[in-house]
């Protein structure tokens, strides 16, 4: 897995380009205007030993690598996350280095962060506006300000210290902590560290977010969408060094593949979905259960693992008890997980071919209120996107692909999609839905899964170059939502790009 390459057919792009590429203005020599649609042959990086003219990486090339070790707790009824982890960290770089810089995201929520000292409402400014006519808000917009203003948020960092136990000095700059090495890491060699953390969990529905908890009133339970959480080292690369742009809530992220192996301890009626592959089946189900997931290997339709009667008799009562799954993933940037005592469960095996391609499980984890909609095109869109983008750009590596339902309307992360679309309830207490919430389900369950390959298999920057995975993604998930149906108007065909290139709002891919 490379950051450097993406090939598609025959066309390959290089992805990462000097950080100053786009942000150089280049004027004409005829006029002082500047040409946003010029060529760029200018300001191209000049190719290198570690990336050649074509975007391929050069003899030279390297990334680093971060393994993790994650021992996490979900307090249900705080609505809070306590951990500790151990990182190994592998300078891979012909550089010394002597700081780590992380990643913080949960800052994002801090009241003094970056990202809540700029907000705006209707075009004013929130603190230190001189207008003197009151800035109205929505009453969306004040239930934010009442959840942000009632619960401490953000991550608390404590006992950062190296392998011999020795304390690290950390620096913590809004959504990124410097950590300070007590010895410089040279070239070829590694370090260790631990620290412990913990946040409260956003109400999603309230501030708005990649991920957060969801209540449910009418039975009292919870869905946990648990992503960003934990500190996380920046990308080191040759073409920015330390990639520590602040989280602003809207860009995301480019981070170093590693191992994870992570144990999550929740109530013990909980269904867990995790990047990776669940390492004690045998302690968190049944052995039905365990004989349903073996059948569902061979299954020509999704087979539930949990089913709906059984997710419906979770959802009763609550228990003091817990258990703790474990989950391990090999050469990922990332790691989300999910859970709650709502989901019903169901999976489909997707056998890729070829003796070397190992099978893939596609599943869904989704609430009653997911309905037949997640029943019948869930898990079936997961294993749809895997067959059309492998046959487009390459095979899904991984031994997971999972769509789950929460109050995320769309978010990837390796081997795990959050996916919002659900059923709505009727008067007789049936569950319907529409044509628009079919196409919606599928569209975004497509789309998030297609995220999968690029970028979290491609990794490339999407905090400086958003438009690479969006648009290689939404022209691949365009192409496979044709094959699931070509009737529905999916609009991605050329005429629904007509009306805007005729338009004065056209701006470059890259902006």
């Amino acid at each position: 897995m490379k950051r450097a390459v993406v090939t598609l057919g025959a066309v390959l792009l290089p992805i990462a380009l000097s950080s100053n590429v786009m942000a150089s203005s280049v004027e004409q020599t005829k006029g002082s205007y500047v040409d946003k649609f010029r060529q760029l042959d200018e300001a191209l990086a000049t190719p290198n030993v570690y990336r050649s003219a074509a975007g391929e990486p050069g003899e030279k090339y390297w990334q680093q690598k971060v393994n993790y070790d994650i021992d996490v707790k979900l307090d249900e009824k705080k609505r809070r996350l306590t951990a500790s982890q151990t990182i190994e960290y592998k300078n891979n770089s012909p550089h010394t280095l002597k700081y780590l810089w992380l990643q913080l995201d949960q800052n994002v929520f801090k009241s003094d962060s970056i990202a809540e000292r700029t907000e705006t409402f209707n075009g004013k400014a929130l603190q230190g506006n001189p207008d003197p006519k009151p800035t109205k808000l929505s009453l969306g917009q004040l239930r934010r300000q009442q959840f942000m203003s009632d619960n401490e948020l953000g991550f608390t960092v404590a006992n950062i210290k190296d392998d011999n136990g020795n304390e690290l000095r950390a620096t913590v700059v809004d959504t990124l902590m410097r950590i300070d090495l007590n010895e410089p890491l040279k070239p070829g060699k590694d370090v260790e560290f631990s620290m412990d953390f913990a946040f409260n969990i956003v109400e999603e529905d309230a501030v708005g977010a990649r991920s957060g908890y969801e209540h449910f009133e009418e039975d009292g339970n919870d869905i946990f969408l648990i992503a960003q959480w934990f500190p996380r080292l920046a990308a080191y690369t040759d073409y920015e060094a330390w990639t520590n742009k602040t989280f602003l809530g809207s860009g995301e992220f480019t981070l170093e593949f590693g191992d994870y192996d992570v144990e999550i301890t929740v109530p013990a009626d909980h269904i867990v979905s995790a990047t990776g592959k669940l390492d004690n089946a045998s302690s968190v189900l049944t052995r039905t259960q365990r004989n349903r997931l073996e059948e569902a290997e061979d299954a020509k339709r999704p087979v539930f693992i949990v089913t709906e009667e059984e997710a419906l008799e979770n959802e009763k009562e609550g228990t003091d008890k817990t258990k703790t799954w474990h989950f391990k993933a090999e050469n990922v940037r990332d790691f989300a997980w999910a859970s709650s005592r709502k989901f019903m469960w169901d999976a489909k095996g997707y056998h890729q071919g070829g003796d070397e391609q190992p099978l893939v499980m596609g599943m869904s984890f989704f609430p009653k209120e997911g309905g037949d909609l997640w029943k019948k095109y869930s898990t079936e869109a997961v294993i749809h996107t895997m067959e059309v983008y492998s046959r487009y750009s390459f095979d899904y590596p991984y031994p997971v692909a999972q769509s789950v339902n929460g109050p995320v309307g769309g978010m990837e992360y390796p081997m795990i999609t959050f996916n919002g679309p659900r059923t709505k309830l009727q008067d007789d207490g049936s569950r319907t839905y529409s044509q628009a919430e079919k196409r919606f389900l599928i569209g975004v369950v497509i789309h998030e899964v297609g995220h999968i390959y690029f970028p979290m298999i491609v990794n490339s920057d999407e905090r400086q170059w958003t438009w690479m995975d969006e648009g290689l993604n939404s022209f691949l998930d365009g192409v496979a939502g044709r094959e699931w149906d070509h009737t529905i108007p999916w609009g991605v065909e050329p005429r629904d790009i007509v009306a805007y290139m005729k338009s004065e709002n056209q701006v470059p891919v890259m902006t």
